[in-house]
């Protein structure tokens, strides 16, 4: 496995996260005070230098949380693993109309109300297979 924990202790586990993005931001490139979540950054085995992290900002009064690929290859995508504050279960966001696993760029962003722990997911069509940046305690 490539940096970083995996949330609920395996990769397998992650990885059948159901999709949902709780409520979500469609378009997180709408928010304001966007940083990187401290601890997120993982660089991933592409032939890009890429990497991927769990960025942050506002929108309408919320915190929104979205994991995003940086200097991605073809072939790479990202999704963003997040555990529901609620029922305490995993899930797994990708395309910002919450239809698939994964995204070219940047996923939906998931609410501080819905999700406390967050994670950066990385996929690569190739040898490099699925990597996983650091999980973090998120807000």
């Amino acid at each position: 496995m490539a940096a970083g924990a995996v949330l609920m202790g395996s990769a397998g586990a992650a990885s059948a996260a159901p999709l949902w993005c709780g409520s979500w931001l469609k378009e997180p490139s709408r928010a304001t005070n966007i940083s990187a979540v401290p601890g997120t950054t993982a660089s991933v085995s592409s032939p890009g230098n890429g990497y991927i992290r769990v960025n942050q900002g506002t929108y309408g009064g919320k915190w929104y949380a979205w994991a995003k690929l940086y200097n991605g290859w073809q072939g790479d995508l990202v999704a963003l693993i997040w555990v529901n504050q609620s029922n305490s279960a995993y899930y797994q966001c990708g395309s910002r109309d919450g239809s698939s696993e994964y995204s070219m760029d940047y996923t939906a962003g998931v609410d501080d109300a819905h999700a406390y722990k967050v994670q950066a997911k990385h996929w690569h069509n190739g040898a490099a297979g699925i990597s996983y940046g650091p999980t973090v305690i998120w807000r």
